[in-house]
């Protein structure tokens, strides 16, 4: 009963936080799901359930994470970018720029990093995740900018299990607080600068994700709302980063922003191949996605909220994915060895709000201490 009273309090209080929408989503990239073409909410377990479904704190595969590194590249590395990033390393910044000019004008740069631990199973969720990204993208390499943030998130949740692990219904709530330095609009000039100058903005957030994922034998069927009724941020004042008047803690004259509220329906099918599950047990999974920006929602495209793929265990140690994300394909591999586990994934995501507008193809990878 009082597991019943928890999630309906952290429901309660959810259903209060109802704001306008404004602001961009910074997430995690993990390999693991993006490699799947980002299909993961009836599926979702382990690790990765802190950052898509609170319901797969109580699906089988949790695991404790001791650390999880991930590093991703948000363009290929072409000859092209081999060369403009050894000129920026050699301090030649025209030649750097134009050296990377087609891949700034075409696919966009940037790059995800993020570091992390967490618990997740037997209903409980918890973790820590510091996540810094940012992404350029212009008409001219020598006229773009680009927005970034680095973001320190602090995960707690709890989903209960009604049923068994063949026929049941999780459902789950977590909150997670957030303390973001945010960086818009930085011209690449600046940013490459000998003594670079940007503004920044320093915010606390506290969000509220819900969901509920129901197995029926080999089927699941997951839903999972992140960001409910929008996440407000409360911001200081934009400020140079490297002036007296930065705080990294976030004093000053406040504004408020939001990271808009995403809505995502999932199913899954893990079909039981018995002794021939040991060397290859495949589960395949689809997406549907809708986030509810401020603007008319016909502004996005019905595509870029499709995310399908599959994961092949082979030989319970290695892992194939393939999946469509957003229209797009994405791959990828995997290897838990003991408690070392590696993944890498290619994908392409959409960064416009219709399919084939802004594509932008990317790496990542992931090592990691797992048990």
């Amino acid at each position: 009963m009082k597991k019943i009273v928890l999630i309906l309090v952290i429901v309660i209080i959810a259903a209060g936080s109802s704001f306008g929408l404004d602001g961009p989503l910074f997430t995690p990239v993990l390999p693991e799901i993006i490699g799947q073409g980002g299909a993961f909410t009836a599926n979702a377990h382990g690790y990765g359930a802190l950052i898509t479904n609170p319901a797969g704190f109580s699906m089988k595969g949790g695991s404790f994470t001791l650390l999880s590194a991930n590093v991703g590249p948000y363009f290929l590395p072409t000859k092209e970018a081999i060369d403009g990033i050894q000129a920026l390393m050699d301090g030649d910044t025209t030649a750097g720029i134009t050296s990377l000019s087609k891949i700034i004008t075409t696919n966009g740069i940037g790059a995800n990093v993020n570091a992390g631990l967490g618990i997740v199973g037997k209903g409980l969720g918890l973790g820590i995740i510091i996540d810094a990204d940012t992404f350029g993208y212009g008409k001219t390499a020598f006229g773009t900018s680009f927005d970034g943030a680095v973001t320190a998130t602090g995960i707690a949740g709890y989903s209960l299990k009604l049923g068994n692990d063949t026929f049941g219904i999780n459902i789950g709530g977590d909150v997670r607080l957030m303390h973001r330095i945010k960086m818009e609009n930085i011209a690449i000039t600046d940013l490459l600068a000998d003594n670079p100058s940007f503004d920044a903005a320093v915010g606390n957030a506290l969000a509220l994700d819900l969901g509920a994922i129901m197995q029926l034998g080999s089927l699941s069927v997951g839903l999972s709302i992140r960001d409910l009724g929008g996440t407000q941020f409360m911001y200081s004042d934009f400020n140079p980063v490297d002036s007296d008047a930065f705080d990294p803690m976030g004093a000053g004259d406040v504004k408020d922003y939001k990271i808009p509220m995403s809505g995502t329906v999932g199913v899954s099918y893990h079909p039981d191949l018995g002794g021939l599950s040991f060397l290859f047990d495949p589960i395949v999974s689809f997406d549907y996605q809708k986030v509810f920006y401020a603007e008319d929602e016909n502004t996005t495209s019905f595509w870029t909220g499709i995310h399908a793929g599959t994961e092949i265990k082979v030989l319970r140690f290695l892992k194939v994915r393939a999946g469509i994300n957003q229209g797009y394909v994405t791959a990828g591999v995997g290897a838990k060895l003991l408690f070392i586990d590696i993944n890498a994934s290619y994908f392409t995501r959409e960064m416009g709000r219709f399919a084939g507008s802004q594509p932008n193809q990317g790496l990542t990878m992931e090592a990691a201490l797992r048990f």
